[in-house]
């Protein structure tokens, strides 16, 4: 009776969820390593220029790579990249270690966080600020 209460309760679909769910969240598959290759589409895309009014940039997708000779996100050709707005390497910080999926990258003029998917992205320029979010999976 107890091995029939047991193997009941092991087998009941919301301890099961639970356990597969909490496996997948603690495996080191869930954190960001060197080479990881994360796949991005913008949530939101805007410039702020002299005027002070802030304007809608259509938005677009684009790719990185977490490279460890270069200590720094690697961005592919993208719509982003082909209008010159995120350099195609991006140091992170200085001293700063991949931490599950959390990190900072930035260099003179732009500043990029990492967080659990979700990258926000800025950048002043000569003539305009730019700000964007965008969600990212890796693959």
């Amino acid at each position: 009776m107890v091995k029939t209460y047991i193997a009941q309760t092991l087998v009941g679909d919301s301890l099961v969820k639970k356990l597969l769910i909490t496996l997948l969240l603690i495996s080191p598959f869930s954190f960001a390593d060197w080479g990881d290759v994360y796949y991005c589409q913008e949530s939101s895309f805007v410039t702020i220029g002299h005027s002070g009014k802030p304007t809608e940039v259509e938005l677009g997708k684009f790719q990185f790579k977490l490279d460890e000779t270069k200590y720094a996100m690697v961005f592919g050709s993208g719509r982003t990249l082909a209008t010159g707005l995120i350099d195609e390497v991006v140091q992170l910080r200085k001293g700063y270690k991949l931490r599950g999926e959390y990190w900072f990258a930035e260099n003179k003029l732009l500043r990029i966080s990492f967080e659990q998917g979700k990258l926000l992205y800025t950048r002043n320029g000569f003539s305009a600020a730019f700000l964007m979010s965008a969600d990212c999976d890796k693959f």
